[in-house]
């Protein structure tokens, strides 16, 4: 199954214990969305994020092929938030080339706004660098840092 992943997951110490059988397909985005940080993570301390509609935004991340047993870790989210705050959602992304595709991605049942840490915001940054996405993207995940 393709999977789009755009924020802790793509931190590759992360990805390995939550999806160790991984296969990197492409960086891609999501059109029209933006990151909004709606549920609260017991394990981070802190806010964490969704992908909310928003015209003219991109989420960018990277579509991965993932096994039945890899997503079910994914799932668990190592016991990090209530069962049922994310949900499973076909979404179409733009990969290399401009090529759409289709594959399925985490969307938050929000329950309010919360604020991120700085070290939840560095694990994210580590993985965006990692994978090296676009780098003005990776300036605005630090534009949440706390000032």
């Amino acid at each position: 199954m393709k999977f789009f992943l755009y924020a802790d997951n793509l931190n590759p110490t992360q990805l390995k214990r939550r999806a160790p059988e991984h296969k990197p397909v492409c960086m891609a985005y999501l059109p029209d969305h933006t990151v909004h940080f709606c549920r609260w993570s017991s394990q981070w301390r802190c806010g964490l994020p969704s992908v909310t509609p928003s015209p003219g935004e991109k989420v960018w991340g990277m579509v991965f092929e993932i096994t039945d047993e890899d997503l079910k870790l994914l799932d668990e989210f190592e016991g990090d938030v209530p069962e049922g705050a994310f949900r499973h959602v076909q979404v179409t992304v733009i990969g290399e080339g401009e090529e759409k595709m289709m594959a399925t991605t985490y969307v938050a049942n929000p329950i309010g706004k919360f604020k991120p840490k700085e070290h939840y915001l560095d694990w994210v940054i580590k993985g965006l660098k990692h994978w090296k996405l676009p780098d003005d993207y990776i300036e605005s995940w630090k534009s949440y840092l706390p000032k």
